[in-house]
Order: structure tokens, then C-alpha cells, then sequence
């Protein structure tokens, strides 16, 4: 009787030993489930990451007049779609209202690492720009100058996009995209910009 005993104790055992490691299998599967889910979330934040990139595509393929493919810059639109209708505001640097050349600095800096003087002015005389007055030789990221007030050499600054398109921060407009075949562009166009190449202390920040 004794030996039964024992024997069904070791049985009982048994089976409470089963039951652990299915409940350590059954928290295994769920932690599994867990994995999956995340994987899940990653997929879907992927997926929602390329949809705004196309979207940026299409959107500012449409501005530019061209095809979505050729939009590749996606940091240098995903710039221009955030600041995109601010006002302008003389002096301002922020999307309370910015004027055209605090919003090139920015530009400038946030896209391309790259520092500028503050004032289009400045900008247009510093030394480490290659200027140049045809407009048939611009590419993405040069800067474009005009001439918006009579006692100004320049008082105006933009970054050109392509196909003759460029942004700025303009007083009617704020940020906008514009054109420079438009006849008040072209007719107050002085001359583009270029940074020169190997002018590696144009990435850090003035003082660093």
C-alpha cells in the first residue's frame, strides 16, 4: 500500500512538472506572439514612413513640374513640406514668421550641414561662395540672389530646387515655392551661388 502511495505521489509530481513547462511553452508562444506584434508595428511604421515619401514625391514632383522618381533629396523636402506656407516675417526665425534669408540658414544647415551668415547680403559676399550669373548651370542647393530694393546690391535670397524652380521665404508668399522664369523673378535676379567644394569648415557651427 505504502508502494501505491509513493507511486502516485510520483505520478502527481509528475504531471505538476508537465503542467510547468507547458505553462513556460504557453509563455514562451505568447512572448512569441509579443515578438511577432512588434515586428508587426515595425512593419507598419515602415510602411507608413514609405507612404510619406511618396507622398512628398508626388506632391512636390507636382510643384516642380517633373516626375515623382526625380524627387531623391526626400530630407531636403521633408524641410521644405514643414516650413512650407509660414509667413514671412522681417527678423523672424521661427514658424511664427521668418524672412528669406534666416530660412536659407536654416536650410543650409538642417539638409546640408552647412553654416551661413545671417543676412543675404553676407551670404552673397562670403568667400566660400563660387558666384555665377547664368541661371542654365544651377543644380539643387545653390543659392539664388536677387534684387528687391533699389539701394541693396542684393536683398533677397533663395535655394534653387530644379527646373527652374527654387524656394524661398518671400513677403507676399512667406515660404513658397516660385518660379524663376516669372516675370518679376527674372526681372530681379542678380546672380547664383555655389558652395566650393572642400570647404569642410562650413560644417561646423561658427565658435565650434
Amino acid at each position: 500500500m505504502t508502494r501505491l502511495i509513493k507511486i502516485y505521489g510520483l505520478w502527481v509530481i509528475s504531471l505538476l512538472v508537465l503542467s510547468c513547462s507547458s505553462s513556460k511553452n504557453a509563455a514562451t508562444a505568447s512572448g512569441g506572439e509579443i515578438v511577432i506584434g512588434n515586428s508587426a508595428t515595425s512593419s507598419n511604421s515602415a510602411t507608413s514612413d514609405n507612404l510619406k515619401t511618396d507622398s512628398i514625391k508626388v506632391k512636390y514632383a507636382g510643384f516642380l513640374h517633373t516626375q515623382p522618381e526625380k524627387i531623391t533629396n526626400i530630407l531636403l523636402y521633408k524641410f521644405i513640406d514643414y516650413w512650407l506656407h509660414t509667413p514671412y516675417k522681417w527678423g523672424g526665425t521661427d514658424k511664427r514668421g521668418i524672412d528669406c534669408s534666416a530660412f536659407i540658414q536654416k536650410l543650409l544647415g538642417d539638409v546640408y550641414s552647412i553654416y551661413i551668415p545671417r543676412t543675404s547680403i553676407d551670404q552673397f559676399f562670403a568667400n566660400w561662395i563660387d558666384r555665377f550669373g547664368s541661371t542654365k548651370h544651377l543644380s539643387e542647393g545653390d543659392l539664388v540672389f536677387f534684387r528687391t530694393m533699389n539701394d541693396k546690391v542684393v536683398s533677397h535670397v533663395g535655394v534653387y530646387l530644379g527646373n527652374g524652380m527654387f524656394v524661398n521665404s518671400s513677403s507676399s508668399k512667406g515660404v513658397s515655392i516660385a518660379s524663376l522664369n516669372d516675370p518679376y523673378w527674372k526681372s530681379k535676379y542678380v546672380a547664383a551661388g555655389r558652395v566650393k567644394q572642400g570647404q569642410q569648415a562650413l560644417k561646423n557651427k561658427p565658435g565650434k
